[in-house]
């Protein structure tokens, strides 16, 4: 098995490609992050003064008003869902908490699954996807055959970088083939697709084994809040309590969390744009001479740069067009000049389909 890195690393950094590929500083456009590019819900920016207030209380140690969001959201039992700091920190959480000996985790995916086994002290056996399968897991068999050499399995659902989408079903059968297995699902990406309801296993408390870390980052384009948590068997949630640090959601973003629960229709908007420009643009990329676009079920499309032999000529061009797109060669798997776009607003999206056929 490869050796996991256990330096922290995340997203694409516009500024510092400026600099690395001897650029001035310029604004760009930024493909990289992978948030809504509807931007922050009204509701937020007119009670905002209000959430202003909380900052001169101690917020509730547990996170009470993201705890609320959860349970009328998602009809979650009480008990059943602990708060934190964004899903990052449920993350290392669960990691530090399962103390697996080996876990199983689908490669490419989001680096930090991979980090917080390492520092936990958990063997990270990757499961590589390939690309002429278009990222997608394959025949569940193997995977059943991988799982019975680990402990556990670390899943995004969708994945990231990929998008690629394993079904509800699918985890349902494996965790109840395997019930003294951790299945540990990232769902940060669930809410943009259209089946997300029926899909999302958030509301699967019952199940002993499954521990489904969620985020409100992501779909409610609110990353500088840092908001998200983790749903699952209640037992399971007591030990994840047991071992987490208090404090770690802030008074602003305790009080903003319960606002969240009238954003209906910000939430429709967000995914009848975002389907219609995903469609749109995977058809768009197709087209495009020198890139590859893989199909996938989030708001981002994973793509590979066949033009020339160096992605860096790629991302020096659109950046001096002011535009960037996330370097996904650190991720194990997708050295060979693979890039991802992050989904913004038609006219920005149209944008970038202009500069990449362009290119000269």
């Amino acid at each position: 098995m490869e050796r996991v890195q256990s330096t922290y690393q995340h997203g694409g950094h516009p500024a510092q490609d400026l600099v690395r590929l001897n650029l001035p500083h310029r604004p760009v456009i930024d493909f990289s992050v992978n948030i809504n590019p509807l931007g922050v819900p009204d509701i937020i920016r007119e009670r905002w003064m209000e959430t202003l207030e909380s900052i001169e209380a101690y917020p509730s140690v547990d996170g009470e008003g993201l705890d609320l969001f959860y349970r009328e959201k998602f009809s979650i039992p009480r008990g059943c869902f602990l708060s934190g700091n964004g899903s990052t920190e449920m993350i290392y959480l669960a990691a530090r908490v399962a103390r697996l000996k080996s876990a199983l985790i689908l490669s490419p995916s989001y680096h930090d699954y991979e980090r917080a086994c390492l520092l936990a002290g958990t063997k990270a056996v990757r499961y590589p996807l390939s690309r002429e399968e278009n990222f997608a897991p394959g025949n569940v068999e193997q995977l059943v055959d991988a799982l019975r050499q680990t402990e556990g399995l670390w899943l995004g659902r969708p994945n990231n970088p990929t998008g690629g989408l394993i079904r509800k079903q699918t985890i349902l059968e494996l965790a109840e083939r395997f019930p003294e297995h951790w299945f540990i699902i990232d769902e940060a990406f669930i809410q943009f697709i259209d089946d997300w309801w029926e899909e999302t296993l958030i509301r699967e408390s019952g199940k002993p084994n499954i521990l489904c870390i969620h985020s409100l980052t992501k779909f409610y384009a609110i990353p500088g809040l840092r908001l998200g948590g983790a749903a699952g068997d209640c037992k399971a949630i007591s030990r994840l309590k047991q071992a987490k640090e208090p404090w770690t959601v802030n008074g602003i973003a305790d009080s903003i969390a319960p606002l969240l629960l009238d954003c209906r229709a910000y939430e429709e908007k967000t995914r009848s744009v975002l389907l219609n420009e995903g469609k749109r643009m995977l058809d768009l990329l197709q087209g495009v001479e020198g890139v590859k676009p893989f199909p996938g079920s989030a708001n981002f499309i994973l793509c590979q740069w066949t033009r020339t032999r160096n992605l860096d000529d790629l991302l020096g061009y659109l950046l001096e067009k002011g535009a960037y797109v996330r370097d996904c060669r650190n991720f194990p798997g997708l050295e060979d000049n693979f890039f991802r776009i992050g989904l913004r607003i038609p006219a920005q999206n149209d944008q970038l389909i202009s500069l990449l056929s362009s290119f000269h």
